[in-house]
């Protein structure tokens, strides 16, 4: 799937390069991936309202979802459904960018949902995106999202220099303190609650006070999400599931929907 102005072996030797140094770098999020409940519990609490204002710049926010919008003109107005391989492969294209797609399979392998990766002097002139599509398709379809969320990071506030960016499935606490990494997971959240959708899933009454929070999820409003979840990507905690991977995907959802929460209470969007 590499451009064709470039050498697919050049792209295929740092991918496997990526892959195999994925392991050390990682450690932390893999490690942290197989103990879901302390993340689950780190991002329960958390009121994100106070994460995104001392973590993202409103005015670069605000260039970074235009410019997104280019890419997906029905964001944050319609969901953004799961996209089959073949039209990430189309879109990728048409943004100059490399994309590999193969499965990453095994305990360690299932942590890593993909990377971007800039660019490399002497190697890609093009910045390269990674999906293990060893997961459920709807995560490889928000992994997209979250690395070509980099690629416009990179583009509108120049915050890549050539680095690889991981993204764990473990690592969604980290992401709270990282402006490029929330960032990221700000698309995605847009992209799964359009702005009609989470002004109702979280239509609160004034008199739960002035001071806008993002802390802890009201029953009814889980309740709208995990219904939400289910239709968007297909998957619900159940039998098919062992007890991590159940603990891994509610903390998925926390995240997602407590950063769009709070989009929605400090920013209006």
């Amino acid at each position: 799937m590499a451009l064709k102005s470039e050498q697919s072996s050049a792209v295929d030797g740092l991918v496997e390069g990526i892959l195999t140094e994925a392991h050390n770098v990682g450690s932390n999020e893999i490690e942290a991936c197989r103990k879901p409940l302390q993340e689950l519990r780190k991002l329960a609490c958390i009121d994100y309202v106070r994460i995104i204002r001392r973590t993202l710049d409103y005015q670069v926010l605000r260039a970074i979802i235009c410019e997104s919008a280019r890419i997906w003109p029905q964001l944050n107005r319609e969901r953004v459904w799961p996209h089959p391989i073949d039209e990430l492969v189309g879109i990728s294209s048409d943004l100059r960018i490399h994309l590999q797609a193969a499965p990453y399979p095994g305990p360690e392998g299932m942590a890593l949902r993909g990377f971007y990766v800039d660019r490399v002097p002497k190697m890609l002139k093009h910045p390269l995106i990674f999906l293990n599509t060893a997961h459920h398709p709807s995560a490889v379809s928000t992994t997209f999202i979250h690395e070509i969320g980099h690629h416009v990071i990179a583009n509108v506030a120049g915050r890549a220099g050539g680095g690889v960016n991981y993204f764990f499935s473990g690592a969604h606490h980290s992401h709270v303190g990282n402006p490029a990494e929330l960032t990221a997971d700000v698309l995605v959240s847009l992209a799964v609650y359009p702005e009609p959708l989470a002004r109702r899933i979280f239509a609160m009454p004034w008199e739960w006070g002035l001071v806008a929070r993002a802390d802890e999820l009201p029953d009814q409003a889980f309740a709208q999400i995990r219904k939400h979840v289910q239709k968007f990507g297909g998957t619900d905690f159940g039998d098919s599931l062992t007890t991590g991977q159940c603990f891994n995907h509610l903390t998925r959802m926390i995240h997602y929907a407590k950063l769009r929460w709070a989009l929605l209470l400090e920013y209006d969007l």
